[in-house]
C-alpha cells in the first residue's frame, strides 16, 4: 500500500540530526496520515504521540517544534472533516489547491505562508439535494464499521498526583491529653457496639438467604455487563453526512429509500437525488439550523446586515 511505504520512509527521518529535516518529516506525515484511523493505519496514533511529545517538551529545537506545532494543525484541519487534494472531484488539477501548496512551501521564507495550505483543503462531506435544491431527511448506507473512519477519541488529560501528607512533631504531653480523652470515648463506643450486636445477631440467620441470592444477582449482572456487545459491520448516515475519501466506495443507497442518486455516491461531495414517489408523499426536509445553517427570515428578524467586504489594497511583498 503507497501509506505504508510512504509512511515507512518519512518515519526514518522523524529521528535524524538536522533540525529542518525533522520539521520535514513531520510536515510530510500529516499530508499522508490526514483523516486517517487506527483501522486504515496503525502508525496515526504513534505519530500524534510524536507531535504531542515534539510540542510540549522544553529541550526541543524550535524549528521542530514549529514544524510539529503546524502538524498538528493540519492533521486536525477543518474539525477533521476536510483532507488535502490537488485534483477536483472529476480528476482534473485544481489551480486554486496548486498555487495554495506552492505558496505554503514558501514558509520557510515567511511563517505567514503556511495559511496558503487552506487553499488545498477540501471537505470530505455528502449532501443529498432534491430538485429544489433542498436536503430531503434520507440515509447513507455505508458498508463498514462505525469505528473505521470515526472522529479519533479525544486526548485524556493527566490527573494530578497529590503530594503525600507530612505529619508535623506533636508534644508528648498534648498526645496523653489526646488519649486519656480518646479511651473515655472509645468505651463508650464499646457499650453501644454490644447492645448492636445481640440485635444484628437475631438479624443475621434471615439476612444470610437474601444475600446469597443479591450476590447471585450481582454477579449475573457483571458478566453481562462485562461482554461487549459486537460492533455492526454496516452503519447508517443521515444526510448531509461526514465521509471520508476511503469511505466513499463503501457507500449505497438503501432498498428502502425513496431517493435515487443520479451520479454515483462513490464522487462525494453534492449529489442530486431523484425522489421516486414525487406528488405522492410529502418530503420531509433536513432544518437549515439542525445542519448548520441559518434562514434569510431569522437574519431579518434580528435586524443584522451582512458586513461589507474589505475595500482592494495592494501589498508589496519585496518589503518584508
Amino acid at each position: 500500500m503507497i501509506i505504508v511505504e510512504a509512511v515507512a520512509l518519512f518515519e526514518q527521518l522523524i529521528v535524524a540530526k538536522e533540525n529542518f529535516v525533522r520539521q520535514g518529516a513531520v510536515l510530510a506525515l500529516s499530508f499522508i496520515l490526514i483523516q486517517q484511523t487506527e483501522a486504515s493505519s496503525s502508525k496515526v496514533g504513534e505519530f500524534r504521540r510524536v507531535l504531542t511529545k515534539m510540542i510540549t517538551e522544553k529541550g526541543e529545537d524550535s524549528i521542530t517544534k514549529l514544524g510539529a506545532i503546524l502538524a498538528q494543525g493540519i492533521i486536525d484541519a477543518g474539525g477533521r472533516n476536510v483532507t488535502i487534494s490537488l485534483h477536483n472531484r472529476n480528476g482534473h488539477s485544481d489551480m486554486q489547491s496548486v498555487v495554495g501548496m506552492f505558496v505554503f512551501l514558501q514558509y520557510w521564507y515567511w511563517h505567514s505562508f503556511a495559511h496558503f495550505a487552506s487553499l488545498a483543503f477540501k471537505p470530505t462531506c455528502l449532501i443529498g439535494l432534491n430538485s429544489n435544491l433542498e436536503m430531503p431527511k434520507t440515509e447513507f448506507r455505508s458498508n463498514a464499521k462505525p469505528s473505521t473512519f470515526a472522529y479519533p477519541p479525544p486526548l485524556e488529560e493527566k490527573k494530578k498526583e497529590e503530594n503525600e501528607r507530612i505529619e508535623a512533631a506533636v508534644l508528648s504531653v498534648t498526645n496523653k491529653k489526646k488519649i486519656s480523652a480518646s479511651e473515655k470515648i472509645l468505651e463508650k463506643k464499646e457499650k453501644r457496639d454490644e447492645n448492636k450486636e445481640k440485635q444484628e445477631e437475631e438479624k443475621m440467620e434471615i439476612d444470610l438467604n437474601d444475600s446469597l441470592i443479591d450476590n447471585k444477582s450481582l454477579s449475573e449482572g457483571k458478566n453481562a455487563s462485562t461482554m461487549k456487545e459486537p460492533e455492526p459491520l454496516m452503519h447508517n448516515l443521515q444526510n448531509p453526512a461526514r465521509v471520508v475519501r476511503l469511505q466513499l466506495k463503501t457507500l449505497q443507497m438503501p432498498e428502502s429509500s425513496r431517493y435515487k442518486p443520479l451520479k454515483a455516491l462513490s464522487q462525494g461531495g453534492i449529489i442530486m437525488l431523484k425522489d421516486k414517489k414525487a406528488g405522492e408523499e410529502q418530503e420531509e426536509i433536513v432544518a437549515l439550523v439542525a445542519a448548520g445553517g441559518t434562514r434569510a427570515s431569522d437574519v431579518k428578524d434580528a435586524g443584522t446586515e451582512e458586513a461589507q467586504p474589505h475595500a482592494p489594497f495592494e501589498i508589496n511583498i519585496a518589503s518584508y
